[in-house]
This record gives structure tokens, sequence and C-alpha cells, in this order.
């Protein structure tokens, strides 16, 4: 062997010895540090003596294949060392070199892998423990869907036993046939984003329809490869039903107060009359503070009740021929007194060619005030609105724009969950349901259209405007 090579293999960071019919020849530091000892002290000896009685014959036999093989793939065996052992992984190959045979052996310690595996698999069993001890399904899943790992929960929510799920989808299985696609997309999503992905699912298992709550979480190996996403899914129908009695409370009790509320107000209303006679300033100007206090109050009642008439899927559309434009101007009349009083410049710009469509003129309405009443109430005096209207292809664009508080970029994405109101909202308005930009987002879904804010508002370099988009029919007139 030149000294190149000598030099090469003499720092190579694996053990490598050279043999001769088991005879060890040559020896690189790495083999000495790996058998503790200094390389030159293992010139001379049997490879055999350096190997634990247990695996000599697996040495030996391996000596023996050579002669035909060439080669023999790593195996593992137990060195003997003068702090006790170590595990080696030894890959042999039969060499020629100027007409002499020879064995070049490479040795790996495995110590510290095997200890890692022993973690490791340490570790996978304390994690199958609480997996197989916890109410929720847990589950591995490849890249193709397949399931790799299932917990107790999942044997018993399906009745499979366990080792049927292995290398199955729900397809195979003939489960979750409801939420198979979503479950399909949200997989290949993950590992698409290597991101934690959540969904909701509802599916019929044993006859009774079932709805989950599920988290995919990406799984990496430790060179930071993704292998696997574990998804954590509860059953949620107990939580459900809880929510749907509530709603149905909520709903309940909204339509009975909102006939005392309305009597009230036409009460006030009567009695603020020009002909009411007797009344004085004062008591007029109580029954205004009464007359917005129950205005506020029926407005407060009708959300809630749409809201749950929505979450209960009671919400019925009822589209009908009516002009867009007139419309508009109807429900922006509700809105001049507040205008007036708090000196704002509320301008519009609309398409003229639009003219009658055919939709639910009640959800329409619901859109149109809740903006407008939000930009009324997060404007400040002298403050400016613009309302547009524009014409897409089979398509109305809203465009509601104000120079209030705005909305900061760490709350945009919550603004249409329900109840929510932003740090400065509530700073200008103590009370407030939260409940206004979730009802018109779950309404503009439920009719194919879409909703987005951006703040500040470009027109007025301050606020917020909204863009509603939704889907009309164009009738003639």
């Amino acid at each position: 062997m030149n000294e190149e090579k000598g030099s090469i293999l003499h720092n190579l960071g694996d053990a490598v010895i050279r043999t001769e019919e088991s005879i060890i020849k040559y020896a690189n530091k790495a083999a000495g540090k790996l058998l503790e000892c200094d390389e030159n002290e293992l010139l001379g000896k049997d490879l055999l003596d350096v190997v634990k009685e247990s695996y000599k014959d697996i040495v030996k036999r391996n000596y023996e294949r050579l002669e035909e093989e060439n080669e023999i793939h790593p195996y593992e065996v137990e060195l003997i060392r003068e702090g006790g052992s170590v595990t080696g992984e030894i890959g042999m190959r039969r060499m020629k070199h100027e007409g002499r045979s020879f064995e070049i052996l490479v040795i790996r310690d495995i110590d510290a892998r095997k200890r890692r595996e022993e973690v490791f698999w340490e570790q996978e069993e304390r994690f199958q423990a609480v997996a197989d001890n916890t109410p929720d399904i847990i589950a591995r899943f490849d890249e193709e869907g397949r399931y790799v790992y299932v917990n107790k929960t999942a044997e018993e929510v399906y009745g499979i036993p366990k080792k049927d799920f292995f290398w199955k989808t729900d397809e195979d299985l003939g489960i979750n046939k409801e939420r198979k696609e979503v479950f399909r997309e949200t997989i290949t999503l993950v590992f698409k984003t290597q991101e934690k992905k959540t969904f909701y699912s509802e599916t019929v298992i044993g006859g009774e329809r079932k709805y989950f709550y599920t988290i995919l979480v990406p799984e990496f190996l430790k060179d930071g490869v993704m292998n696997s996403v574990l998804s954590i899914t509860r059953d949620i129908t107990e939580i459900r039903e809880i929510d749907k009695v509530k709603s149905e409370f909520i709903s309940i009790t909204s339509h009975q107060l909102r006939s005392p509320l309305a009597t009230i107000n036409w009460c006030i209303l009567s009695l603020l009359q020009e002909e009411a006679n007797g009344i004085t300033s004062q008591q007029e100007e109580y029954l205004e503070q009464i007359h917005g206090a129950t205005r506020n109050l029926i407005k407060i009642t009708d959300v809630f009740l749409n809201t749950t008439m929505l979450d209960l899927e009671m919400f019925v559309l009822n589209p009908e021929r009516f002009d867009l434009l007139d419309f508009t101007k109807e429900v922006k009349k509700e809105f001049e007194k507040r205008i007036k009083e708090k000196e704002l410049n509320f301008s519009e710009t609309h398409d003229d060619s639009i003219s009658y469509i055919r939709m639910d003129k009640k959800v329409l309405k619901i859109i149109l005030r809740g903006l407008i009443s939000n930009a009324i109430e997060y404007t400040p005096k002298k403050g400016k609105i613009h309302f547009a209207t524009k014409k897409g292809d089979g398509r109305i664009v809203l465009e509601l724009g104000d120079s209030g508080c705005g909305i900061p970029p760490e709350e945009k994405k919550r603004i249409f969950t329900k109840f929510y109101r932003t740090e400065e909202a509530r700073k200008m308005k103590a009370y407030g349901t939260g409940l206004d930009l979730y009802l018109i987002k779950s309404l503009l879904d439920k009719i194919g259209g879409n909703i987005r804010a951006e703040s500040p508002n470009p027109e007025f370099g301050k606020g917020t405007v909204f863009y509603v988009e939704f889907p009309v029919a164009w009738e003639n007139t």
C-alpha cells in the first residue's frame, strides 16, 4: 500500500484495518481509538482476539464468504477493548495487490447510534403508552395518506383491529367516506407547506353522525426531512350538541325579546310625534334616550337572532327582484341622523349601469347595515366615509371605506371570528357584540361571496376599507 493511500486511510474517521487471513497487518488511528490502544499494538494480532466470543463464529463465516463474494455488507459485532467492549459495524472487502490477497475492514462505532435508537424507542414506547390511553384518535400518515400508526381509540371508534390499519388509506378501509377528500387534501397541504393545519369534519360511524376537530402536525427525521404527519382527532359531537342547545336558547330568547322591544319602540315614537301634547323638553330628551337605547337593543337582538339562525342552518334564502341602487339608498337613510350628528363627510360612487337584480334582500340589508354602522361608529367626528358599488361579470362589488381607527395588522385575521373586537374598537365603544363582521362573512360564504379588509384605507391614508363581492342574477327593468 503506497504512502499516499496509507496517509488517507490513517486519518479517516472510521476505523480501518488490513488483515491477511484474519491477522492484522495495518490499523489506522481511528482503530486504535476505537479499541482504546495504540494502533501499532494491534499489528500481528488475530482479529478474532479482539472480537467477543459470542460473535467469533459470525466473523469466521464472513471471512469464508469472502473467498466467493469478495465483499460483505456491514454487520454488527461486539469488540473487546481495555475499558470493556464496544459495538461496531464491520464492512469487509477482499482485495489483491502485487499478487498478494488481503482484506480491508472498515469498522464504525455504533454505540452512540444504538444509544440514540434506544432513547428513540423508549420515547416511542412512552408516546404510544400515552396515545393508547387518550380519548382522542391519534394516527400517523405517510405522504400517500396511508396509516403507519393508530392508537387504541381508533380501533375502538372504527371497530377495526390496529394491525389492519397499517399501510391502508381511509378509502381502503371503507371509513370516513364523507371526509376523505378534505382529509387527503389537508395531508397533502401539510407535506407541501410543512406547517400545522386544522379542520372540522363530519362522518357517519355505526349509523350515528359524528363531528370531529382534527390537527395535522408535520413530523421530521433528524436530518430535517419530513417523513410523516401526526393526526390528532377529537370527537366534538357532544360539544356541538351543547352548542346547538345554546344557539336554540339564544334564538328563542331573541324571538321573545324582539316583540316587546318593537312595541316599546313604537310607543316612544308615537309620544315623540309633533302632535303629542303636554311633553316638556326634558321629557322629550328622556324619551329620545329611551328610544336610542331601545333601538340598540333591537339591533343587538337582530344580530343574535340572525347569527343563531345561521349556526342552526335555519337561515332560508328568499331571492326577489329589486333595484339595487334604490335599495342601498333606503338602507343609508336609516343612518342619516347619526351621520349628521357626527358631521361625517359621506360620499358615494355608483355604477349607473347597475339596475335590477335578483337576490335575498334581507341578506343584503344585513351586510349594508353592518358595514355602514361600523364605519359610522368607529370614524371620529368630521371624518370621512366613502361608499361605492361596482358591476362585475355576474357579480356585485361593494366598497365601504372610512378614515376611522383602522385595524392593526396582527388583528386582521381575527376580525371575522365570532365575538372578536379589536383593542382600538373597545376603547372607542365599550359595548358591542363582535358579531357583525362574523355574520356578514357567514352570509357571504352561504351565497358564494367573499369579504376582505384593507387597513390603512389607501384613499384616506388611514382607517379601513372593506371589499365585498357576491354573485347576483341580473334582470331587465
